[in-house]
């Protein structure tokens, strides 16, 4: 009997029971599921609380038919039940605990239909069935090896299956008084976990660890049913689920993200895709999720849990590629394994490495934390990753703690991290995917260790420019060591959607476009942090080159504080210098008009010799008072910046005053045009130089009244008139200019 036929006469047969829990749900108020639905649908994250409880990781999940309790196990081997309804409301956990434990980890769980018993599977090859009222053992199940898979079946309470280690998927009917298993099947590899269909019991979902993902029929069990499509890259399927209706499977495989699938076709229906999921050192789940199983969930290797919405998937269509926005939820602080939603309540669970418990709602409530509409303000875990650790850890349960475990924390940072930078996809893998396991530090510590023993992955194998990304973009060594394997990692899912060929350059061009913009937008996000820190909130810049130059202005002025100070060097632009040219040219005509033909009779050189030295001495003391006169007038009308130019001009004065006193007049004023047109240019103008020259003409015009030289045909030369006109036509042409 084929898939088809067998549903379409399960559905009659369960027809009775199919309206009989509708009108129970009726009954029961459950005609809010259109407020769920519209909640979610508008959702961009979800209310949070924890619940405390275990002492070591949380590795198994289930909640009650109804959705009244929630059963969770893990690594401190025991059983605690919790009462949803009073664990929303209460501020502390006070769950139940069940009186038999497991010698070992526990793996899985499940409750038969009536909420009368709870069955738990582990790493001590048992499977125990709980008294859900009393706590106490009612019967136990012993297998070859650990049982890694648990469910009951839905439309009975006698029926349950198991999936182990050894290869085995195993059906017990509790009808039956010597509890001999009938064996549906039997490989090498193991299986990593198994389902019921929702509506008819004679249909199996199994996953294993080397064939994928798998549908059994009871009746016929000597081959699947159906053999679900994967890719020999990646054979290792971790969890497979059914919708309510059982018309819809998921399956989760190692390295790859959530597959859909129809239960009558091996094609996948379509890929759930996001460039930051990842799973591959630990043994995670999937679920569906809402009113109508119109979300897909699951956790992730980056602490993250990712929620894809089914809105755009076409049923009738294969291997289509989901890549919409995902909700995604932070607030675990490692890997998160586990995941199971309460339809009944609207609430998700979410369990891992972690003592705690999550609970998720669309709905507010007193002592939860988080929001509905805006999205975590850092979508992931901000604490510091271990790098380092030990190969082996030692759990003592026995100080009863349940503050979080840093060593645990530490090993599984270790293995993700060691995970991602030795693996390629040359065929070397760092650890068996028969040994992909759960939070049990037993089934993850062999993947630890292979995992040191591989070789480096290849450099081709890595994402071309990722290198090149801003860190900014990248939270920590995870985000970025999942982001360097995206290249190989978006190969396989492409892969692994099968028949539709995508192009996975285009694919990777568009992700990397959006890093860049990502990291764009943290780079501009760090400059405000950054200029609200250098500036006041009243002088925030507007722009980042006015936030570069106020940062440059305040280095040069911390840097000249903590300097000797030196005079400041004042730039002269290109008018100026052809101003200062202009008047140099002019003191040298005006020089050059004063040199005229000496008489042939010269005075006697002691009388010449100290009527100059005389007048050169009454000059000196003259241009010497007009100098201090004319440098405080131009400290009083200038910046401080003009005394350098002061003391230039009047040292250069001075100069030329000291040769004059050795030389005679004409050479002294030869000497003195040489001094002043070598002075440095450092100022646009210099009116008091002009007024100094006016000045010492004047001077020597007056010295040279006294001293009548003797022509050479006995004719006395005005020298007091030619000096005077030429000294009166300097002054008129300094005060014009």
């Amino acid at each position: 009997m084929n898939y088809t036929r067998g549903s379409r006469s399960v559905e009659c047969l369960n027809l009775n029971l199919g309206l009989g829990l509708r009108e129970s749900d009726l009954l029961s108020g459950q005609l809010s599921a259109g407020i769920f639905r519209q909640r979610l649908s508008a959702a961009e994250n979800l209310y949070q609380r924890n619940l405390t409880g275990h002492y070591g990781c949380v590795n198994a999940l289930e909640f009650s038919n109804g959705g009244q309790f929630l059963a969770s196990g893990g690594d401190d081997k025991r059983v605690l039940l919790w009462n949803i309804d009073q664990e929303v409301m209460s501020e502390m956990g006070r769950p139940q605990v069940m009186n038999e434990t497991h010698t070992s980890n526990i793996f899985c769980l499940g409750f038969d239909t009536l909420n009368a018993h709870v069955f738990s599977g582990g790493n001590d090859d048992l499977v125990i069935q709980h008294d859900l009222a009393t706590g106490k053992l009612l019967n136990y199940f012993s297998h070859g090896g650990p049982v890694y898979g648990l469910s009951v079946d839905r439309t009975s309470v006698h029926l349950f299956s198991v999936a182990t280690e050894s290869g085995e998927v195993l059906f017990y009917d509790l009808r039956v008084g010597n509890y001999e298993p009938l064996t549906v099947a039997k490989f090498r590899s193991p299986f990593n976990a198994v389902e019921f269909h929702p509506l008819n019991g004679n249909f199996l979902a199994t996953a294993n660890a080397k064939r994928g993902a798998m549908l059994w029929d009871l009746r016929h069990h000597n081959q699947p049913l159906c053999q679900f499509n994967y890719i020999p890259e990646s054979p290792s399927c971790m969890s497979v689920r059914f919708n309510c209706s059982g018309s819809l499977l998921l399956t989760l495989h190692r390295r790859l993200p959530p597959i859909l699938f129809s239960p009558n076709s091996p094609e996948p229906l379509g890929t759930f895709y996001h460039d930051e999921y990842f799973n591959s050192c630990t043994m995670k789940s999937c679920t569906f999720a809402g009113p109508q199983d119109e979300m897909v969930v699951s956790g992730s290797d980056n602490f993250n849990m990712f929620i894809w919405r089914m809105d755009g998937v076409d049923l009738e269509e294969k291997n289509q590629w989901i890549d919409t926005p995902p909700i995604i939820l932070t607030g675990h602080r490692s890997v998160v394994n586990q995941v199971r939603f309460n339809r009944q309540r609207c609430l998700l669970a979410s369990s891992g490495v972690e003592k705690i418990i999550k609970l998720w709602s669309p709905f507010e409530q007193h002592g939860w934390e988080g929001s509905l509409m805006y999205p975590p303000a850092k979508p992931y875990c901000n604490r510091t990753l271990h790098n380092n650790t030990t190969e082996h850890i030692i759990q003592d349960f026995s100080s009863c703690d349940t503050d979080e475990d840093q060593a645990m924390l530490a090993f599984f940072d270790t293995l993700v991290q060691r995970e991602l930078e030795s693996w390629n996809t040359n065929g070397n893998h760092t650890s068996s995917d028969s040994t992909s396991s759960s939070t049990s530090s037993e089934r993850s510590e062999a993947g630890a260790s292979s995992a040191s023993e591989e070789e480096p992955t290849d450099d081709e194998d890595d994402t071309p420019n990722v290198s090149e990304l801003s860190w900014q973009t990248h939270p920590n060594r995870i985000f970025y060591l999942i982001a360097k394997k995206r290249r190989a990692l978006l190969q396989m899912a492409v892969k692994g959607t099968g028949g539709q060929q995508r192009s996975v350059e285009e694919l990777l061009a568009r992700l990397n476009g959006e890093q860049k913009q990502a990291a764009t937008a943290a780079r501009i996000s760090d400059w405000l942090v950054e200029t609200h820190r250098l500036f006041a909130d009243d002088e925030m810049p507007t722009t980042s080159a006015e936030a570069a130059a106020r940062e440059q202005r305040r280095r040069v002025f911390d840097q000249l504080s903590r300097s000797p100070r030196k005079p400041p060097v004042l730039k002269i632009d290109t008018l100026q210098m052809e101003q200062m040219e202009r008047k140099r040219k002019l003191i040298r005509e005006r020089f050059a008009a004063r040199k005229r033909p000496r008489p042939a009779a010269r005075p006697r050189s002691s009388d010449l010799e100290n009527d100059s030295i005389e007048g050169l001495e009454e000059d000196s003391n003259d241009s010497s008072e007009e100098d201090e006169e004319n440098a405080e007038s131009e400290d009083n009308n200038n910046n401080n910046g003009t005394d350098g130019i002061n003391e230039a001009t009047a040292v250069a004065v001075a100069v030329a005053v000291d040769d004059d006193t050795d030389d005679s007049s004409s050479t002294s004023m030869t000497s003195m045009e040489a001094q002043i047109s070598q002075a440095p240019s450092t100022s646009s103008s210099y009116p008091f130089l002009v007024e100094t020259e006016a000045n010492n003409n004047n001077q020597m015009a007056s010295n040279n009244n006294h001293k009548p030289p003797a022509a050479a045909n006995g004719s006395t030369v005005d020298m007091c008139n030619t000096e005077s006109s030429t000294a009166s036509a300097s002054a008129s042409s300094s005060t014009s200019n």
